[in-house]
């Protein structure tokens, strides 16, 4: 297991774009090499020390990697490398093709978990995919190497299946209200100003400046990482990915959407409209044009507004999955015993009094 500092996890990221990014990996975006660059770029500290559990086997040219991180070297408690701008965390990068392969894969990198001396206390794996065969995978892993592994929820993920569907027919399938509200609100709107989608490196600083003014007038707070998204979405132009679109009226941005497209697949990634300007309704206006380029233009399979269960997101998207976690404690160490212990009494206090299911459409 490689244990690496900021600088050298940005040369590993290069040096295992291949594995990275190998084709019979699940679909995330937020597991790619170009991601992976930004985030430890922006993200990471000097007091990070990034652990990589790193497998071979199967053939020659076989690899399998994990990506984990802690604050500072003495601390016992590790978690996945990412935090909340990914909405996924892949457990696992492997050029491993076949099922059993990847399952195997996965094996042996807990094994390597399982080895790091001194021992590990907690691990902390999160956001995954609830249904994905490398979560079940992971948990199986762990259970046979000694750990007590809580799976526990984190959020809805809503989506929309649209493979071979275009804007128009999507439209006839949505509520009245919502055409009724895009019909007199698009032509307001059109009338006063104008609606622009940014995909070209050399338009991003502009139109990323008028995504930060229209942020700095909206209800959201300040970016902890203030070079963060603007240097992501010169990443993703860099890639032909980037699809930012941007809502004026008079010539002054009112509403900004900060939208990539990976793969066939639309990801919603950042949101803002100027709140003193909502009587155009511009982010509903803006919302329909990006999704009629992604239907229409880029003929995308999925559009995924990424996480939350917020109520305008069911207004769009059509489909709901979970993502979770896995807590997992390492049942040979004193530390992990502890955690345990305490997670398990969370888990019978939770059965015994649980509290209500929340509502979704």
């Amino acid at each position: 297991m490689k244990t690496l500092n900021k600088a050298q996890m940005l040369r590993f990221i290069d040096e295992s774009a291949a594995v990275l990014d190998a084709s019979g990996n699940p679909v995330n975006p937020f597991a790619s090499s170009v991601w992976l660059r930004n985030f430890v770029a922006e993200v990471a500290t000097d007091t990070w020390d990034i652990l990589v559990p790193d497998a071979r086997g199967g053939g020659p040219h076989e690899q399998s990697l994990m990506l984990l991180y802690r604050d500072g070297p003495a601390s016992t408690r590790v978690g996945a490398l990412s935090n909340y701008y990914a909405s996924l965390y892949s457990p696992m990068a492997s050029t491993a093709s076949t099922a059993s392969d990847r399952k195997g894969a996965m094996a042996s990198l807990v094994r390597e978990l399982s080895n790091c001396r001194p021992r590990l206390d907690v691990v902390n794996f999160s956001p995954l995919d609830a249904e994905s065969a490398d979560t079940d995978a992971l948990a199986s892993a762990l259970a046979e190497r000694g750990w007590f592994a809580r799976r526990y929820y984190c959020f809805g993920n809503w989506t929309l299946p649209c493979d071979g569907l275009s804007f128009e027919q999507y439209l006839g399938t949505r509520d009245s209200q919502l055409k009724n509200t895009l019909g007199r609100k698009a032509k307001k709107l059109l009338a006063a100003g104008t609606l622009e989608i940014v995909t070209q490196p050399e338009h991003v600083d502009a139109a990323m400046d008028a995504y930060d003014a229209v942020y700095a007038s909206s209800w959201k707070q300040a970016e902890p990482y203030p070079n963060f998204v603007r240097n992501w979405a010169h990443r993703c132009a860099e890639q032909g990915w980037l699809r930012l679109g941007v809502a004026r009226v008079g010539g002054v941005p009112v509403a900004a959407q900060f939208w990539f497209t990976v793969g066939r697949r639309a990801y919603i990634f950042k949101l803002a409209y100027d709140e003193a300007q909502s009587k155009w309704s511009a982010g509903t206006v803006l919302t329909a044009h990006l999704m009629r380029h992604a239907m229409d233009v880029d003929r995308v399979v999925e559009i995924d507004y990424l996480t939350g269960d917020d109520g305008y997101k069911q207004t769009w998207m059509s489909h709901r999955r979970e993502r979770v976690g896995l807590m997992a404690c390492n049942l040979r160490s004193a530390g992990g015993l502890v955690a345990a212990a305490a997670e398990a009494a969370g888990w019978a206090r939770r059965r015994l009094f649980p509290r209500p299911a929340a509502a979704h459409a």
